[in-house]
């Protein structure tokens, strides 16, 4: 619990305590100091024990999980809460009856008045402790949209966003296609317009089918194949099940070309992509062959793929680094 939480709890239970107190205060012809004090020291150490109960059940993420309806879990809550009062008070009976004036009151009766003034207080804690839990979710919620935004950003193919006409770009590659009449150039040109056209329609969307990212996977490994010809082998393998699952957009762009930037891709010892489903997970895998003289690294790459699947599905991307072969496991999300 932060500090600011427990200075916020012992300000409000010594609030509770006083003002319980002070009209017996007052309905009494002697003022009894001693009375009054006592009944601000006990019901101050319940009213703290309450707010950390319910702060404790309240972050209890088994909990939460064992009870899924919001409004039930809050009710039980309170009753468990609540009910303590009557075991705390068996603990101060002497002192506290004469406190509470309750020396002279029938045992049921008391027990009844016990576990209403216990419920009562329970119920206030709890609705302040979740007032301030739905209020720190929505704060967190609105940063979290502000960080994917800028993540986002970072994670669009930057030389394609520039301050590029995108009608003059399609234009420019539509004029080239009717200039030629050599089949693989028309292909080549086709292909690049196809990618440009996804990073367009994506560069502001957070989630993609997989489906759609290999379509533009099959663009861009058509780019990459023409230039680097024989040095790189690629393979895709995805079972059609999974096609409507969940993925960042450019995920694979990503990985792709960071295999590509940091591995030896030669005709004589090609670099090998793999990308195929596994165990729930889709699997982007190369053999590690890493170059020696390359630009440092900043790894912006895989902290950006990281922060996005958790911020948009709170789940982790697993990087596995061996002797041969590094892989990056991205698990598959089904909505």
């Amino acid at each position: 619990m932060k500090r600011s939480y427990w200075v916020l709890g012992i300000c409000l239970s010594f609030g509770v305590s006083f003002i319980g107190a002070f009209p017996r205060l007052l309905r009494s012809e002697v003022i009894g100091w001693s009375s009054f004090i006592n009944s601000v020291i006990y019901t101050e150490i319940f009213s703290l024990l309450c707010w950390f109960i319910h702060f404790t059940l309240m972050d209890s993420k088994k909990l939460n999980k064992l009870f899924p309806n919001k409004f039930l879990y809050g009710l039980l809550s309170i009753l468990f809460v609540g009910q303590l009062a009557y075991g705390y008070n068996i603990l101060f009976s002497e002192t506290i009856s004469e406190a509470l004036q309750l020396q002279h009151m029938a045992p049921e009766k008391k027990i009844v008045l016990l576990l209403i003034r216990g419920m009562s207080i329970s119920g206030f804690y709890y609705f302040i402790i979740h007032s301030l839990h739905v209020s720190a979710e929505k704060q967190k919620h609105e940063l979290e949209i502000e960080q994917l935004k800028q993540i986002q950003l970072q994670a669009n193919l930057s030389s394609l966003k520039e301050q590029i006409s995108p009608h003059f770009l399609f234009n420019t590659l539509n004029t080239l296609s009717t200039l030629t009449q050599e089949v693989m150039v028309k292909d080549y040109i086709n292909e690049l317009a196809n990618v440009y056209r996804y990073v367009l329609q994506y560069k502001d969307e957070n989630i993609a089918s997989l489906k759609q990212e290999l379509s533009f996977i099959e663009s861009y490994l058509y780019i990459i194949k023409t230039r680097l010809e024989d040095s790189i082998e690629i393979s895709v393998n995805v079972e059609h099940n999974m096609w409507n699952s969940k993925i960042p957009p450019l995920t694979l762009q990503l990985l792709i070309e960071n295999a590509i930037k940091h591995n030896i891709a030669a005709a004589h010892h090609p670099l090998k992509i793999k990308i195929y489903t596994e165990n729930n997970y889709l699997i982007v895998q190369n053999n590690f062959q890493p170059k020696r003289s390359v630009t440092h690294s900043t790894g912006k790459g895989l902290e950006n793929i990281t922060q996005r699947y958790q911020l948009i599905f709170n789940h982790e991307i697993y990087i596995e680094k061996r002797d041969d072969v590094f892989l990056v496991k991205l698990p598959i999300i089904i909505e």
